[in-house]
């Protein structure tokens, strides 16, 4: 019984000391790296803002189409099938794995509606090695093409999932008022 507890002790200790030398040890006060940098494309359904505004402009421009055949006679009716999205690309800069800044531009369409808003953002997330939860604020310029200078807006991420590795990630996030209001979209960190 003495010869397989040695055995058995002389084993664990070879395969404990082979076994740690592959593994990095983080010292107290030692810093972890990781990337910093982080550029990201995503998509999804239209904001608050452009869906409400896509609405009002859908309506009106039914209600101008109508009229317009009821005035001239056979005429055809034609069906938009347009689809309602927003694309969003950015770049993040991250100064702990916490906290960064960054900025993005977002394009958005509804119907014949179209907003572009460009926005410097702050980001905080927390969680877990692969998993991470995250908030976003942001401000800067909405402006519609062919219309009259740009105006200030807004936008909140009040809720973002991302499954974060050690080069890139995917997220799906929901934001209010001026981006979409859920998109999903990746990233590339460096």
């Amino acid at each position: 019984m003495k010869k397989l507890l040695v055995s058995l002790l002389l084993m664990t200790t070879i395969f404990a000391s082979t076994f740690a030398q592959a593994y990095d040890v983080v010292e107290a006060g030692e810093e972890i790296d990781f990337n910093h940098n982080e550029v990201y494309l995503a998509a999804g359904m239209p904001s608050f803002l452009g869906l409400f505004a896509g609405v009002f402009v859908a309506l009106g421009e039914g209600l101008a189409k109508s009229l317009n055949q009821n005035n001239e006679e056979g005429g055809q009716t034609t069906k938009s099938n347009e689809a309602a999205f927003s694309i969003t690309g950015g770049y993040n800069y991250y100064f702990t794995e916490n906290f960064g800044v960054g900025a993005f531009a977002n394009y958005e369409k509804f119907g014949s509606l179209s907003l572009i808003a460009i926005q410097a953002k702050l980001t905080a997330q927390y969680g877990w090695e692969h998993f991470k939860i995250y908030h976003a604020a942001s401000g800067g310029i909405m402006f519609i093409p062919g219309g009259d200078k740009p105006g200030f807006v807004f936008d909140v991420t009040y809720l973002g999932l991302k499954l974060d590795f050690e080069d890139w990630n995917i997220f799906v996030d929901a934001s209010i008022p001026t981006t979409g209001i859920v998109k999903a979209g990746a990233s590339f960190k460096f």
